[in-house]
């Protein structure tokens, strides 16, 4: 994100309602001190430098799964996480703010252990009220009331399995129970099963206690890619916690429970009468079909209403920055890779944490976190964020959609017969060498100018900086306008002089709204290693050719997208940018460049000279590139 994100969570927003004698009851027997046997359970179930849980010792009839030996505590074993000892925002909140089921019938609970896949009270799925917040971290569920947890072992198995519990309460009666769910991620029919519960509190002990014998009793506290978290011990499966933004397990008013950790602040309106709409139709057109079609995409490629939370995002990029690391060193084999302990381990935690759809048998190239598979996610990660950021498109107003979330942006469609318009369409389906002659010829649908505030006088910087150093230009893009109409005068002889190239940049329909919100991504953490389109290190990559950046788009039959992240109703998407390329670095051969050699600006993959067949142009500032234009387009044959 452009902007640190803050804590912000969404769980139970009413207030809190008094209850009579029932609920004071409860809340003495919520707040009390724990007895001397409550004490001892605690021991055995106790994160590192969390809490002291008050669960009780579990009735002696089947549990879902097996308890946690005993003898063995993690908290003495292992050494406690940093991060523990000061639980974030969200986890330390109080329990729930949701209002309180007031009792319409007095009917006795049935306590401990219910038949699996057996509703109590003769009741159904939709008759129990859910409440927050939601566990974000392992290890600690004092404080809340809904998790959802995931395993994912490939050593001899095939699994991507799913855990969930909650503290509800039922509408009629009152009853509390805590409720558990598993099966595998994204199949049909899980098993389910409730625990008749005294009251509240022991609702959340019951829950608790669970939870800590699927989490942090089957694993040992490690740090994975700067993160704190478990790994499972021998012969065991250790869940993770899964930080959810929404969900879709568990039961129907499940729903209704959502947060995101680590979002920025939402953009305070100001009173009075609403503004009128900044973008015209066809832009505001765009932007909500491709706000729907990052939705609908992550829902196919996650667990039905899933979305991770902003801090989840955030730090699976901190795991395939690991992984990328890590491949580098392993090397480009799949066997090799399957059988890397490292990478393994960070394979599990990925989705462990996010509940990516797996299928059943799937070969080890495809889930392993190879280059290819890193390149792949980090895709999904940024249209996961982007759906995470369209949930609310819910408004009535159009005045009231922000399609870029606050970020100032100004973007307008361009018709094709203005002077901008007429430029354009005559320059851009031109440039190509033609190499790629079975895409056609291309056809644009619609124009848009973008101006990114954010990027507001970084090219004149990149600029200057290109000719302080008095470079010797030798080499330049080719298909360039023979005038830069859009350009000034004054401006023209300044993009001559440092070597500015208006240059393509294809993307899949479903991140070109992230990629208009946060700008292209430098992908500092490719230090070192080779993946499929970025062979010149952890850099910002463009086109002088269209028909080489449409091959990354969403077009039918393009070569390294597959054709993937499209959005329906919609064709596929190219952006234009102004790059200072300066001094081009030709280089010999592709390799891990982190930046241009001494004396020049950019690296230039020279077709037919660096082993490459189309001209690729590589920067390691992303101050170097501004958006211009972006189009829809489609080919014709």
């Amino acid at each position: 994100m452009a902007k640190k994100k803050s804590t912000k969570q969404a769980a139970g927003s009413a207030k809190t309602t008094a209850s009579k004698a029932a609920k004071q009851s409860a809340t003495k027997k919520a707040t009390g001190k724990p007895s001397a046997a409550k004490k001892a359970t605690a021991k055995k179930t106790k994160p590192p430098a969390a809490k002291k849980a008050t669960a009780k010792k579990a009735p002696a009839k089947k549990s879902p799964a097996k308890k946690a030996p005993a003898k063995k505590s993690p908290a003495k074993k292992t050494k406690t996480p940093p991060s523990a000892t000061a639980a974030p925002a969200s986890a330390a909140a109080p329990a729930s703010a949701t209002s309180r089921v007031t009792p319409k019938v007095s009917r006795k609970v049935t306590l401990g252990k219910h038949p699996q896949k057996a509703f109590p009270e003769k009741s159904s799925s939709s008759d129990f009220r859910c409440y927050g917040p939601p566990a974000t971290r392992d290890g600690q569920f004092n404080d809340v009331m809904i998790c959802d947890m995931g395993c994912f072992t490939q050593d001899g198995k095939d699994s991507n399995k799913y855990y969930h519990g909650a503290v509800v309460q039922h509408l009629e009666s009152g009853n509390w129970y805590a409720y558990f769910e598993w099966g595998r991620t994204g199949a049909a029919n899980p098993a389910f099963q409730f625990v008749g519960c005294r009251d509240e509190a022991h609702a959340k002990q019951e829950f608790a206690r669970q939870l800590h014998s699927k989490n942090d009793s089957r694993g040992e506290w490690v740090t994975v890619a700067g993160i704190q978290t478990l790994r499972a011990r021998k012969g065991k499966d250790c869940y993770l916690v899964r930080p959810m933004a929404t969900r879709s397990t568990g039961l129907p008013d499940a729903r209704t429970i959502k947060m995101n950790e680590g979002a920025k602040e939402p953009v305070k309106k100001k009173a009075g009468r609403a503004p009128k709409p900044r973008y015209d139709q066809p832009t505001m057109a765009l932007m909500r079909d491709l706000a729907v079609g990052a939705l609908s995409y992550t829902r196919g490629s996650l667990v039905g209403d899933s979305l991770p939370t902003q801090q989840a995002i955030d730090e699976a990029r901190q795991i395939l920055a690991e992984a990328q690391q890590r491949v580098a060193k392993v090397g480009d084999s799949v066997k090799r890779q399957v059988k890397d302990k490292q990478l393994l381990q960070l394979t599990t935690l990925m989705y462990s944490r996010i509940p990516k759809k797996k299928e059943i048998r799937a070969k080890e190239s495809e889930w392993i976190l190879s280059a290819d598979n890193i390149l792949s996610w980090q895709s999904d990660l940024d249209a996961f964020e982007t759906a995470l950021y369209s949930t609310d498109i819910q408004h009535d107003q159009e005045a009231d959609f922000d399609p870029f979330g606050g970020v100032k942006i100004d973007m307008q469609w361009v018709s094709p017969t203005s002077k901008l318009g007429k430029f354009l369409h005559d320059w851009w389906p031109e440039a190509t060498a033609n190499r790629h002659a079975g895409l056609g010829t291309m056809k644009i649908k619609n124009l848009w100018e973008v101006s990114r505030h954010d990027d507001d006088g970084k090219i004149p910087k990149m600029q200057a900086w290109v000719d302080d150093s008095k470079p010797k230009i030798a080499e330049r893009a080719q298909y360039q306008p023979k005038r830069r109409d859009d350009l000034s005068a004054k401006d023209r002889k300044q993009f001559e002089q440092s070597n500015t190239a208006l240059l393509f940049h294809g993307t899949r329909s479903v991140n070109v709204s992230g990629i208009l919100r946060e700008a292209l991504r430098l992908p500092k953490q490719l230090v070192g290693v080779m993946i499929t389109g970025a062979m010149f290190g952890p850099g910002l990559y463009f086109a002088d050719d269209w028909k080489k950046s449409a091959g990354y788009t969403s077009l039918h039959g393009s070569y390294w997208s597959r054709g993937g992240g499209t959005v329906q109703g919609r064709d596929a998407f190219m952006f234009a940018c102004d790059v200072v390329l300066g001094n081009p670095y030709v280089a010999p051969k592709w390799g891990p460049y982190t930046s241009p050699p001494s004396g020049h600006h950019s690296v230039f993959g020279k077709a037919q000279t660096s082993g490459v067949q189309n001209n690729e142009f590589i920067v390691y500032k992303p101050e170097q590139n501004r958006l211009r234009y972006l189009i829809e387009f489609t080919t014709t044959r």
